[in-house]
C-alpha cells in the first residue's frame, strides 16, 4: 500500500499561491475533500496528480519525489470533470490508447477493457463514438478507462457527476473498495455524501487544509441496511428502504423500475456516533470532554463552520 505525503507544498498559478503550504500524509483510505467553490481543491489535485509543479515542497508517493521520478506517476489515476476521452473516437478505441499509454501489457487489453466495462455497464456502448454519449454515459465510460490499469493512488473530482441512483451507489461501494488498500482522494460538494464515504474528512479553507473526524473502519466496512429514496411514487419527498439480509440496494431498486416505480435519488442512512481521530486547529471543540465520540449532526456542523465564509 502507498501513502502520499505533502511537504511544506505551496501551489498557485504565476507565481501566485492558491493553496499552501500544507504538510500532510494521506494514507490509504477514502480521503473525502470539500471545500466552496474557488478554494483550490482543483489545483490540489493537479499537483498531486504530478501536472502542476508546486511553487514549493514536494509531493512524495511511497518516499519518491513526483519532481523528480515522473514515472511514479503511473501509479495516479485521476478523474476529472472533463472526461479524458476523445469525442471522436470510439469508447473502445478511447480505453485502447489509455491502455497502451499506461503501458497495459498488450496480452490483457482486451480483458481488461471487457472486465472495466462490464463493471460500469457500457458494454452496449464500446461501438459509439463519446460525442453522443449522455453525461452519465461519458461519466461511467471514464470511471471504466480509470480501472484499467491498477493504480495505488485515485484522485477523484466529484465522480457521482451525471450519474444514475444505481450507478452513484454502485461507485460509492467501488470508492469504499478501494480505501480498503489504496490512497483515495474524493472531491465533491455533498456534506451528506462525504459523511457516508470517508475515513478521512478534510476541509480546505483558505490555502490550508483542515482535518475533521469521520467514521471509524466498523462502520465504513459495514453497508447500509437502510437508504432514503426518491421515486417518482413519492411526488419528490424521501421514503425510507429498509434491506432485508442479503439484498443490494441495486436489486431493491432494480425491484421497483420494474414495478414502473422511477428512482431519481438515494442515499445511505446512517445513524449513531462515530469516533473522532483528530480535529484541526481553528475549529471548536466538538467533543465533550472525556470522550471520544462526537454526533454526526456535530461534525456535520464543524464542516459548516468551515465552509462558511463569515466564520
Amino acid at each position: 500500500m502507498t501513502g502520499v505525503r505533502l511537504d511544506g507544498v505551496v501551489a498557485g498559478y504565476r507565481g501566485r499561491p492558491v493553496i499552501g503550504p500544507i504538510d500532510t500524509e494521506l494514507a490509504p483510505g477514502v480521503h473525502v475533500l470539500l471545500g466552496r467553490n474557488g478554494a483550490g481543491k482543483t489545483t490540489l489535485m493537479r499537483v498531486l496528480a504530478g501536472i502542476l509543479p508546486p511553487l514549493a515542497g514536494r509531493v512524495l508517493l511511497g518516499g519518491t519525489d513526483l519532481a523528480t521520478h515522473r514515472e511514479a506517476k503511473r501509479a495516479i489515476g485521476v478523474l476529472t470533470h472533463r472526461a479524458a476521452l476523445s469525442p471522436q473516437l470510439s469508447v473502445r478505441d478511447n480505453l485502447e490508447f489509455w491502455a497502451r499509454v499506461q503501458g497495459l501489457d498488450r496480452a490483457l487489453h482486451t480483458e481488461r477493457i471487457r472486465d472495466a466495462a462490464a463493471r460500469f455497464d457500457i458494454e452496449g456502448l464500446l461501438g459509439r463514438r463519446t460525442a453522443r454519449l449522455s453525461r452519465g454515459q461519458l461519466q461511467r465510460a471514464d470511471l471504466a478507462r480509470l480501472t484499467l490499469t491498477d493504480p495505488d493512488v485515485l484522485l477523484l473530482d466529484e465522480p457521482m457527476t451525471g450519474l444514475d441512483p444505481v450507478s452513484a451507489e454502485h461507485t460509492r461501494a467501488l470508492v469504499r473498495s478501494w480505501g480498503a488498500h489504496k490512497t483515495v482522494l474524493y472531491s465533491t460538494h455533498s456534506v451528506p455524501e462525504a459523511m457516508t464515504l470517508a475515513s478521512h474528512l478534510l476541509v480546505l479553507k483558505g490555502g490550508a487544509l483542515h482535518g475533521l473526524p469521520a467514521a471509524g473502519e466498523a462502520e465504513q466496512a459495514a453497508s447500509p441496511s437502510a437508504y432514503d429514496l426518491r421515486t417518482s411514487r413519492g411526488g419528490g419527498a424521501w421514503e425510507r428502504a429498509e434491506l432485508g439480509q442479503g439484498t443490494t440496494i441495486g436489486e431493491h431498486i432494480a425491484g421497483l423500475v420494474a414495478g414502473g416505480v422511477e428512482v431519481t435519488d438515494v442515499r445511505p442512512v446512517s445513524e449513531g456516533r462515530v469516533s473522532v481521530d483528530t480535529v484541526s486547529a481553528g475549529v471548536a471543540d466538538i467533543t465533550e470532554p472525556g470522550t471520544e465520540t462526537v454526533t454526526r449532526t456535530a461534525i456535520e456542523t464543524a464542516i459548516h463552520q468551515l465552509l462558511d465564509d463569515s466564520s
